[in-house]
């Protein structure tokens, strides 16, 4: 048997986990709660239906508002010290059997949409389970994958989230194979091309919406986790790079998208450009990617698809 650490690795060494939840839990939200969140994830002063509960158009919830009780600590039911997303089951599992923990980013979250999100008021009930943990091969880690439920007050069912976390340690230990999807992108020039600036303070605002991991927002601890600065949270990023691609295509009309699909490739640091390139494959189909004034992909194989 292979060894990491001095752990024996095996195939079914994760096997307990699989299944495993946080207890259901509960996030009220406001008129409020949805215009911070806009503005968390840049909405622009000309994009009152974002944040302004008083537009001509109404209050317009983006498609990524119920991906906010996956990663949350403060605007969720129990309330945490810190975010618990269901990631942290393989997490603390890893800092157990190691004494210490592993590196890990995360990958890549999958949103479809199934209900209306009223933008005035309600509440989510979420349900999550870990649905499996895959093998990256030798050297290159495991991936959690993990899944929540988004229900209503009602029990009507809004949006299945997938979401997939890398840790590096335990690769090749035997198990289920991870495989990623890829986006074939036409061979021409994109569609649509926006550029927009990442404000300096964006991730202090979108910290206010539940995402309050301290390294987007401690220098010294960035730092220590080899960043040169605190950088803007992956889910941050989503749901910016979503409210771009809408305003390309379908502006102000989010409540007609029904599935979002993204991999996260590098951190995005603020104050500065990001470029969204968007190729419309068929209608209701889109295709993008997000670079940064480096030109480094920040998400990749992105798929966006509306009704």
């Amino acid at each position: 048997m292979s060894t990491f650490e001095g752990v024996e690795m095996h195939p079914h060494m994760f096997d307990h986990l699989i299944g495993r939840g946080l207890e259901p839990r509960t996030m009220p939200y406001t008129w409020r709660d949805v215009s911070l969140y806009g503005l968390g994830v840049g909405a622009q002063l000309k994009d009152l239906p974002y944040y302004y509960e008083r537009s001509r158009e109404g209050l317009k919830a983006l498609p990524t508002f119920p991906l906010l009780p996956y990663i949350n600590n403060i605007t969720i039911d129990p309330i945490t010290p810190l975010p618990d997303g269901t990631n942290e089951i393989v997490r603390d599992y890893l800092e157990t059997i190691l004494g210490r923990m592993p590196s890990g980013l995360h990958m890549a979250m999958d949103i479809t949409l199934d209900g209306p999100i009223d933008a005035y008021k309600g509440t989510f009930m979420v349900k999550d389970k870990l649905n499996n943990v895959l093998d990256r091969g030798e050297g290159k880690g495991i991936v959690s994958d993990c899944a929540m439920q988004v229900y209503d007050i009602a029990g009507r069912h809004i949006a299945t989230l997938h979401s997939y976390h890398c840790n590096f340690a335990f690769g090749g230990f035997g198990g289920p194979k991870f495989t990623s999807p890829k986006v074939e992108y036409p061979n021409r020039e994109p569609d649509y091309v926006t550029a927009e600036f990442m404000a300096e303070n964006i991730a202090a605002i979108y910290r206010l919406t539940g995402d309050t991991y301290p390294v987007h927002i401690e220098q010294e601890l960035a730092e220590s986790y080899g960043y040169p600065k605190p950088f803007i949270m992956g889910l941050c990023t989503y749901g910016f790079a979503t409210r771009m691609a809408i305003q390309q295509v379908i502006p102000y009309q989010p409540e007609r998208v029904k599935h979002i699909y993204m991999q996260i490739r590098n951190v995005c640091y603020p104050g500065r450009h990001v470029t969204l390139k968007t190729w419309k494959v068929e209608e209701g189909k889109l295709y993008f990617r997000l670079f940064d004034e480096e030109e480094r992909v920040l998400l990749n194989n992105c798929i966006l698809e509306y009704e």
